[in-house]
């Protein structure tokens, strides 16, 4: 018999030695002995079992005279689940968080559900009880993208009713839409008139497969074009009318792609090379053109320079020629000025002086003695003469070393001139002989200042028998009549 959940007890079959077996209706045609004969047996088979019979059963044995006995089990029934996949809605590139697919499994126990797949996503499950099973459902979430797209989703059932795992697969589903781009032209790239074969392919892929389409922008499609699924094909050679923007458009349920290309056409091959001919060409003629120049150029500097050599040749050669006979002009005056001096000198004056160089400043000391005997009885009118006096001293020396050195530069200068004339100089060597001549001139010039100031000052004196005398003024006072040797 079978216990009720509320405590009541349900017979199913009788067992008797005399009557046989009694199988109650409920049970009519499923409850079984498992073997016929004696009854030292007593095992039922209980066939088609049903959630229903599951529950706890009793045996109960009655002998005479031995009495009666009793034993119970209970009866678990395993109800294999029927699992089911449900899909989520359409998954598209570029959405959120978006329910893939979800599985559904019933049974008794409650079964086990897990997910098998290379996608990145997250998974929850629910279960549910009803009154004599269970069932659950798990859901599996994926952000859409492209590269998920044609991926296994597979559900896998486990329960102890089932001698192996239950697997339910899945192919992910996801409609998307790549860029599109052109191939056969590269940007920048340049098709030369009478090309054969050309061709422009429109590159896009996309889920569900998209449709291509071409046009030309603000112009229709040249003639002698055919379209064949994603390319563009020209059955003839290219000419300068094929050019402008071919915009190629890729679309699908999903979305719509565009994409463009520049095509310019330029001249044929041949008359490429006859414009690079022709550019070799002329570059070579201004090579030569620009080479003759510059030997031009370079041959005129070197006879200007030739020309300039000579020219400042000749002018030294001129120059030189003119103070060589300047010195030797000057020499002869100067030595015939001194033998006439030298005539004119006493021998017995010339004992009186210890040096002549100093012959000046033996007039100059008489004379500012002079001057300082008359100072106190004409001071205003006789200190001018004094001045002039010291002046008078000071350019007799000056007369003296200035006529030693004037013939020592001559003779040096008739050496230097009996020598070789020298070559042609450098321009830094003309810089540095303008130089000279210009100290040369600056030093004449001062000689011949300095010689006119002698002069100037021996307007003031008078020269008798050897010597020096200072003439008589109205302002002046002669205090003494010794000569001095000059």
């Amino acid at each position: 018999m079978k216990r009720r959940e509320d405590g009541t007890a349900q017979e199913l079959v009788v067992l008797n030695w005399q009557h046989g077996t009694y199988v109650q209706d409920p049970y009519s045609g499923r409850v079984l002995r498992q073997s016929e004969g004696t009854l030292e047996d007593g095992s039922i088979l209980l066939k088609n079992a049903v959630q229903a019979d599951e529950g706890a059963y009793e045996c109960h044995l009655i002998t005479f005279p031995g009495g009666s006995f009793e034993s119970s089990l209970t009866l678990k029934i395993l109800v294999p689940p029927l699992p089911t996949l449900n899909l989520g809605p359409p998954l598209e590139e570029g959405q959120g968080r978006t329910l893939a697919a979800s599985c559904t499994a019933e049974g008794n126990p409650v079964p086990t559900v897990t997910w098998e797949t290379e996608v990145r996503g997250t998974d929850s499950s629910r279960v549910s009880s009803h009154p004599r099973s269970a069932s659950v459902t798990s859901e599996f979430y994926v952000v859409p993208g492209r590269s998920m797209h044609g991926k296994a989703l597979t559900c896998i059932v486990s329960h102890p009713g089932l001698q192996h795992k239950k697997r339910i697969t899945h192919t992910l589903n996801v409609a998307y839409l790549s860029d599109a781009s052109v191939l056969g032209h590269e940007e920048g790239e340049d098709w030369v008139a009478g090309k054969e074969g050309a061709f422009l392919k429109c590159l896009g892929d996309g889920n569900p497969p998209p449709t291509y389409n071409w046009t030309r922008l603000n112009d229709p499609l040249p003639s002698g074009v055919k379209i064949k699924g994603d390319t563009l094909l020209f059955q003839r050679p290219l000419n300068s009318e094929d050019g402008g923007v071919y915009v190629c458009q890729v679309a699908n349920g999903f979305a719509t792609k565009e994409a463009e290309t520049t095509i310019s056409i330029k001249g044929n091959r041949a008359k490429q090379v006859d414009v690079v001919s022709i550019s070799m060409i002329g570059a070579g003629l201004i090579s030569v053109v620009l080479l003759g120049l510059l030997v031009l150029v370079v041959i005129l500097m070197t006879c200007y320079h030739k020309r300039k050599t000579k020219r400042i040749t000749e002018k030294y050669e001129e120059e030189l020629t003119l103070t060589r006979e300047n010195s030797i002009r000057r020499l002869h005056s100067s030595h015939s000025t001194d033998t006439r001096n030298q005539m004119e000198e006493n021998l017995p004056l010339r004992s009186e002086s210890r040096q002549g160089s100093f012959r000046g400043d033996s007039l100059c000391r008489e004379s500012l003695r002079a001057d300082s005997l008359c100072r106190d009885s004409r001071q205003g009118s006789f200190r001018a003469d004094s001045l002039r006096e010291t002046s008078l001293c000071s350019v007799m020396s000056e007369e003296a070393e200035g006529r030693s050195y004037s013939t020592l530069s001559t003779v040096r200068e008739i050496e230097t001139q009996t020598e070789l004339p020298p070559p042609p100089p450098t321009p830094v060597q003309e810089d540095q002989m303008e130089k000279e001549k210009e100290e040369k001139e600056q030093e004449e010039e001062e000689q011949r200042d300095s010689e006119k100031n002698i002069k100037q000052a021996m307007t003031h004196f008078v020269q008798e028998n050897g010597t020096l005398r200072a003439k008589p003024t109205s302002n002046g006072i002669y205090i003494n009549g010794r000569g001095h040797l000059v």
